[in-house]
Protein backbone atom coordinates (compact mmCIF):
# COMPACT_ATOMS: atom_id res chain seq x y z
CA UNK A 1 0.00 0.00 0.00
CA UNK A 2 1.27 3.71 -0.57
CA UNK A 3 1.05 6.23 1.99
CA UNK A 4 1.67 9.39 0.86
CA UNK A 5 5.07 11.83 2.42
CA UNK A 6 2.55 13.93 4.14
CA UNK A 7 0.69 11.16 5.57
CA UNK A 8 3.51 9.11 7.13
CA UNK A 9 4.44 12.88 8.74
CA UNK A 10 1.38 13.23 10.06
CA UNK A 11 1.26 9.14 11.27
CA UNK A 12 4.98 9.97 12.62
CA UNK A 13 4.56 13.07 14.60
CA UNK A 14 0.81 13.80 14.79
CA UNK A 15 -0.41 16.51 16.62
CA UNK A 16 -2.71 16.18 19.15
CA UNK A 17 -6.17 17.34 19.08
CA UNK A 18 -6.01 18.42 15.32
CA UNK A 19 -8.07 16.94 12.59
CA UNK A 20 -6.75 15.83 8.70
CA UNK A 21 -8.66 14.84 5.74
CA UNK A 22 -7.03 11.88 4.30
CA UNK A 23 -8.48 10.33 0.71
CA UNK A 24 -8.19 6.24 1.21
CA UNK A 25 -7.84 4.27 -2.35
CA UNK A 26 -9.40 1.18 -1.94
CA UNK A 27 -8.16 -2.14 -3.65
CA UNK A 28 -10.30 -2.60 -6.84
CA UNK A 29 -11.61 -6.06 -4.65
CA UNK A 30 -12.11 -4.60 -1.92
CA UNK A 31 -15.89 -3.88 -0.25
CA UNK A 32 -15.83 -0.09 -0.11
CA UNK A 33 -18.72 -0.45 2.65
CA UNK A 34 -16.12 -2.54 4.70
CA UNK A 35 -13.72 -0.20 4.04
CA UNK A 36 -16.18 2.57 5.23
CA UNK A 37 -17.02 0.59 8.44
CA UNK A 38 -13.11 -0.31 9.00
CA UNK A 39 -12.49 3.60 9.10
CA UNK A 40 -15.04 4.77 11.52
CA UNK A 41 -13.78 2.09 13.84
CA UNK A 42 -10.33 3.36 13.81
CA UNK A 43 -11.72 6.99 14.68
CA UNK A 44 -12.12 8.65 11.11
CA UNK A 45 -15.89 9.94 10.09
CA UNK A 46 -16.56 9.11 6.31
CA UNK A 47 -16.64 12.58 4.79
CA UNK A 48 -17.88 11.78 0.76
CA UNK A 49 -17.96 8.21 -1.03
CA UNK A 50 -15.68 9.11 -4.20
CA UNK A 51 -14.86 7.32 -7.73
CA UNK A 52 -13.99 4.22 -7.80
CA UNK A 53 -14.90 3.21 -4.41
CA UNK A 54 -12.75 5.41 -2.51
CA UNK A 55 -13.47 7.61 0.56
CA UNK A 56 -12.69 10.91 1.78
CA UNK A 57 -12.18 10.68 5.74
CA UNK A 58 -11.54 13.14 8.57
CA UNK A 59 -9.88 11.89 11.20
CA UNK A 60 -8.12 13.01 14.58
CA UNK A 61 -4.15 13.11 13.44
CA UNK A 62 -3.45 10.63 16.01
CA UNK A 63 -5.41 8.14 15.05
CA UNK A 64 -4.13 8.09 11.38
CA UNK A 65 -1.44 5.08 12.10
CA UNK A 66 -5.21 3.36 12.65
CA UNK A 67 -6.76 4.32 8.96
CA UNK A 68 -3.70 3.36 7.63
CA UNK A 69 -3.46 -0.44 9.00
CA UNK A 70 -6.91 -0.82 7.46
CA UNK A 71 -7.48 -4.05 5.11
CA UNK A 72 -8.23 -3.17 1.34
CA UNK A 73 -6.46 0.01 1.26
CA UNK A 74 -4.63 0.54 -1.71
CA UNK A 75 -3.36 4.45 -0.86
CA UNK A 76 -3.88 6.87 1.58
CA UNK A 77 -3.25 10.56 0.94
CA UNK A 78 -4.09 13.47 1.87
CA UNK A 79 -7.49 15.56 0.51
CA UNK A 80 -5.27 18.85 -0.41
CA UNK A 81 -2.44 16.30 -2.73
CA UNK A 82 -5.17 15.10 -4.65
CA UNK A 83 -7.49 17.50 -4.71
CA UNK A 84 -8.22 20.80 -7.25
CA UNK A 85 -9.55 24.07 -5.85
CA UNK A 86 -11.45 26.49 -7.44
CA UNK A 87 -10.49 29.31 -5.29
CA UNK A 88 -6.93 28.80 -6.22
CA UNK A 89 -7.18 28.08 -9.90
CA UNK A 90 -4.43 30.19 -12.21
CA UNK A 91 -5.46 32.84 -13.90
CA UNK A 92 -4.68 31.33 -17.29
CA UNK A 93 -8.58 30.75 -17.63
CA UNK A 94 -10.13 33.11 -20.24
CA UNK A 95 -13.84 33.09 -19.45
CA UNK A 96 -14.80 35.34 -23.03
CA UNK A 97 -12.90 32.57 -24.70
Amino acid sequence: MYVSRAVQSVREDPVPGETVVLVLETDDDADPDAVAAAAEDAGAAVERRLQFGDLEVSVKQEAVGAVCEIDGLAAVQTADAIGIHPDEAEEDVDPDA
